[in-house]
């Protein structure tokens, strides 16, 4: 073993932590698990309910998964599919399907990684969209052809908000602590593999390793790339598949909940397929929207400031909106106690 290798890459893991994956997760891990009990949770439910049953076959839970972990970034949405579950508000099979779209990338990463590595938020806007839209494609193709069933109904009171957060806070440090491991872990084992094969490995290869492996190192070495094309192809499919250590981070978030995670990987990779076929086909439809002649950014560390802007603007608006959402269970039990007097 070379240990110079492998102290050099497990503390580029680290700073890639510090640096980017909590100040751009944690927050959401912890806001997610305060929300999904909330009545956001409801207003999900009655809004897009009715979609999530007629596209994916899904009960009307499903929406806040599917909402959440389109916002909160991997692997929010798995683990607040794994909370339902749990807490009884969805059933296996539900569970199971939801898994396999409803954990994705978050706008955060996009507008302030992804948008900094090849061009800008108008790039950054379209293979967002093109992410999401692959997700809702994934979920229409697995779709149950029965419509499963919901076994329970959520509740939250004025009591939840001041005992939510300390737990919130908990679980989320926990499973902040195992992604950040796994980051780590790869971040090893890719540098190993780039030092064994790098000598007659083609570099567009070596890359495309990397994002398989590890999201965020595969998304750093886009700039690496010559052809605008195959770098949004390549973003779009990185991001939608989310690499091997993204699937070992669900597995490790949901493996409380007894979940198998059956069909997500099948799912990742078909939604890897279909981001890349839309991504494709927009460049070709739409060159307007994706332009082959965009300067990359460099060295990628300048876009983590951009990283951190959108996390807080997100953070703080969801912060904000949970703030209220607790005012307003308060002054309505208020009332509730003067009338009951």
């Amino acid at each position: 073993m070379d240990s110079k290798t492998a102290s050099s890459a497990a503390a580029e893991g680290i700073a890639l932590c510090l640096q980017v994956l909590i100040p751009s997760l944690f927050p959401f891990l912890v806001l997610t698990k305060l929300l999904t009990s909330s009545s956001i949770s409801r207003w999900c439910e009655r809004r897009i309910g009715p979609m999530v049953r007629k596209l994916f076959g899904l009960p009307p839970d499903g929406a806040i998964p599917l909402v959440l972990g389109a916002i909160g970034g991997y692997p929010t949405g798995a683990r607040v599919t794994a909370d339902l579950y749990v807490s009884g508000y969805l059933d296996r099979q539900s569970a199971e399907r939801l898994l396999a779209f409803t954990s994705n990338a978050g706008p955060a990463f996009f507008f302030g990684m992804i948008g900094g590595i090849l061009g800008g938020p108008k790039i950054a806007a379209v293979l967002y969209a093109i992410h999401l839209l692959s997700a809702i494609i994934t979920g229409f193709l697995l779709r149950c052809r029965s419509v499963c069933r919901s076994t329970g109904r959520m509740h939250c009171g004025p009591a939840h908000c001041s005992q939510s957060l300390v737990q919130a806070v908990q679980s989320s440090m926990k499973a902040m602590g195992l992604i950040c491991g796994y980051v780590v872990l790869f971040q090893v084992i890719t540098a190993f593999l780039q030092k064994a094969l790098g000598l007659w490995m083609p570099d567009l290869i070596q890359i495309v390793l990397s994002g398989i492996l590890e999201l965020t190192s595969g998304c750093c070495h886009l700039m690496e790339v010559e052809s605008a094309g195959f770098r949004y192809c390549m973003a779009s499919g990185f991001l939608a598949f989310g690499g091997i250590c993204v699937y070992l981070q669900t597995h490790a978030v949901i493996a409380y909940s007894g979940l198998r995670g059956t069909y997500y990987l099948f799912g990742k990779i078909l939604q890897a397929s279909i981001a890349v076929l839309l991504t494709w086909g927009t460049m070709v439809l739409f060159p307007d929207l994706l332009p082959r002649e965009v300067a990359v950014s460099h060295p990628i560390i300048s876009s983590h400031s951009g990283l951190l802007r959108s996390t807080g603007l997100i953070t703080g608006i969801s912060m904000l909106a949970f703030i209220l959402w607790c005012w307003s269970l308060q002054k309505k039990a208020g009332k509730q106690k003067v009338s009951g007097v």
